[in-house]
């Protein structure tokens, strides 16, 4: 594994090089709350839910 490492410019840090693994279980979570924050919001904007079993006989399931 790759350990990580930042580069840094005049002592700031431009950039990091990191384990790709770990890269991908970072997007995940980022992924993750994105869908979250999406979801929150269409509940908030929606004032009438149907239950799922209302839903599937809406819409002829």
């Amino acid at each position: 594994m790759i350990s990580t490492q930042i580069i840094k410019e005049d002592d700031r840090p431009v950039a990091i090089i990191l384990d790709y693994k770990e890269y991908m279980r970072l997007r995940e979570i980022e992924e993750d709350m994105v869908d979250y924050y999406s979801a929150l919001e269409t509940k908030l904007s929606n004032k009438e839910w149907l239950d799922h079993e209302d839903l599937k006989k809406q819409l002829g399931l």
